[in-house]
């Protein structure tokens, strides 16, 4: 009998079968589409957060800024019973040298068909305060005034008349031997800071002719600046009577203030029954007949989140004190509630309002 033989034997290996491994495959598919979502959904909102916080110190920063250039209007001419008058100007700097501005210290020119205003500020920026005062002589090139003091070659002044006449001149002299005399001649000519320069807002030809009249100096750096908002987008400021165009595009250089500033609407408050307070029946959209009775305006900015949200945020338009804010698309063209990235209702909005009180106008009217 032969011996029976035997073999070690071979212990089974165990594994993972096809299906177990596609199983696997699913559930980590899945585990990294939840954390994609995840992760797609929180950068939305940390986008829609900055874009927020974006629009909170764009606003801010430019309703400040608007303030702070309202308040001085009316600087060096606000006792004038001539404001609303137009005043004549030349300035050789621009393409057309002669232009017109109102003697006004706000005005608020509404957008049509409740597109955003413009707000124009007029005042003065002499160093030293040189009131208003009368003029007993006059030629083409020179004022006698009653007293110089505080007039410097440099300056920017309104000369105004019944009528009413009123013209813009530079100061090209104050060193007339009768201490009262002061120039405004074409040409070049030493300012007060000893520099020569050439008389940029001069003419040997005024348009208007005068006798006499009041005199209100508004020192060498005046302002009248134009705040708007341009391609509906970004809320931008020019100084009119400092024209420049360093890009030569034919336009005044303009400075930005801030983007994604949609709108800006405005209003005045006229104390129409000289109470020396606005009351809600006060404001008005219509430009004022009696200037010394505007005391205040309202403005107020729309800024929107750059964030474009997939779902509609925002189902009805934005208000402020004085109305509600007519909405457009995003490109600025008219509503139309598109389903896109157009359309306005898929963004926040945040809407930044101010009353600025016309100081130098209070100070001329309140008892």
């Amino acid at each position: 009998m032969k011996p029976r033989l035997t073999y070690p034997s071979v212990a089974r290996q165990s594994g993972l079968s096809l299906i177990e491994i596609l199983v696997g495959v699913v559930i980590g598919m899945l585990g990294i589409v939840v954390i994609f979502q995840t992760l797609s959904s929180w950068e939305a909102r940390r986008y829609s957060t900055a874009g927020g916080a974006d629009a909170q110190v764009i606003g801010a920063i430019a309703i400040h800024s608007l303030e702070r250039d309202i308040k001085p209007a009316g600087y060096g001419y606000s006792l004038s019973t001539l404001m609303g008058c137009t005043v004549n100007a030349i300035d050789t700097a621009r393409p057309t040298p002669a232009f017109t501005f109102m003697l006004a210290p706000v005005i608020i020119t509404q957008g049509a068909a409740g597109a955003p205003d413009t707000i124009t500020t007029l005042y003065g920026g002499g160093n030293q305060m040189v009131g208003g005062q009368t003029f007993s002589t006059s030629s083409a090139s020179s004022k006698r005034l009653q007293s110089r003091s505080g007039v410097q070659a440099g300056d920017l002044a309104i000369v105004a008349a019944a009528g009413p006449l009123c013209q813009m001149v530079e100061i090209s002299a104050t060193n007339n031997v009768d201490t009262i005399t002061v120039n405004h001649a074409t040409g070049s000519y030493v300012n007060s800071s000893g520099t020569t320069v050439t008389a940029r807002y001069n003419t040997a030809t005024p348009v208007v002719t005068f006798t006499t009249g009041n005199f209100y100096d508004i020192g060498a750096l005046p302002s009248r600046n134009i705040w708007s908002i341009r391609n509906f987008n970004t809320l931008i400021v020019t100084n009119d009577l400092r024209y420049a165009d360093t890009n030569s595009d034919g336009l005044n250089d303009w400075n930005e203030i801030g983007d994604n500033i949609i709108d800006l609407q405005a209003d005045y408050g006229v104390d129409a029954n000289l109470d020396n307070r606005i009351s809600a029946s006060e404001w008005t959209t219509t430009t004022p007949t009696a200037w010394n009775r505007v005391l205040a305006v309202r403005v107020a900015l729309l800024v929107r989140n750059s964030q474009y949200e997939k779902s509609v945020i925002t189902s009805t338009a934005p208000t402020w004190m004085g109305s509600t804010f007519t909405m457009r698309n995003v490109d600025g063209t008219t509503d139309n509630n598109p389903a896109s990235a157009n359309n306005w209702r898929n963004y926040r909005y945040r809407v930044h309002q101010a009353v600025v009180p016309l100081r130098n106008m209070l100070w001329g009217t309140s008892p």
